[in-house]
């Protein structure tokens, strides 16, 4: 027998325990880290799209007039001021009314800086309708029947 103290197994017991879990805990915090690092990521890249299309929106300064409706056509005069930056390529129209689906256009127009053009639209309106340019629809601007139009 051992007169002086043997010597157990270096992995052991307690030190065993000790290691596995700290291996366990190095693991986890790798993965804690990279997805920490992909959710940043992700939502970094959305942010710079929707904070780039806002700047690029910014530059559209219009107004709605002359509005009439038929039960499957809009039709309303459409303004480009003159302090807004940017030329018109396309609106997009949707309306909607109480319990009623919602009907969407997308019509391709060029209207420079500082002028007018009349719209004629196919999309069913029974209350208001929201008009935006350029898929511009972070600043839409909603419009009734009766003529009254405000910038959302």
């Amino acid at each position: 027998m051992c007169m002086m103290r043997c010597k157990k197994g270096l992995l052991s017991g307690k030190k065993a325990v000790a290691i596995i879990l700290l291996i366990v805990g190095v693991m986890l915090m790798f993965f804690i880290i990279s997805q920490g690092i992909g959710i940043y990521r992700s939502s970094r890249e959305a942010s710079d799209s929707q904070g780039l299309s806002s700047v690029q929106c910014f530059g559209f300064l219009y107004t709605v007039k002359g509005i009439t409706a038929t039960d499957e056509e809009l039709q309303f005069e459409f303004r480009n001021e003159l302090s807004s930056t940017e030329e018109v390529h396309n609106l997009t129209i949707m309306g909607a009314g109480e319990g009623a689906v919602q009907s969407r256009s997308t019509v391709d127009v060029g209207i420079p800086i500082g002028s007018s053009l009349s719209v004629r639209v196919p999309v069913r309106v029974e209350d208001n309708f929201v008009v935006y340019p350029d898929n511009c629809q972070l600043y839409p601007l909603r419009c009734t029947l009766e003529g009254q139009c405000a910038y959302r």
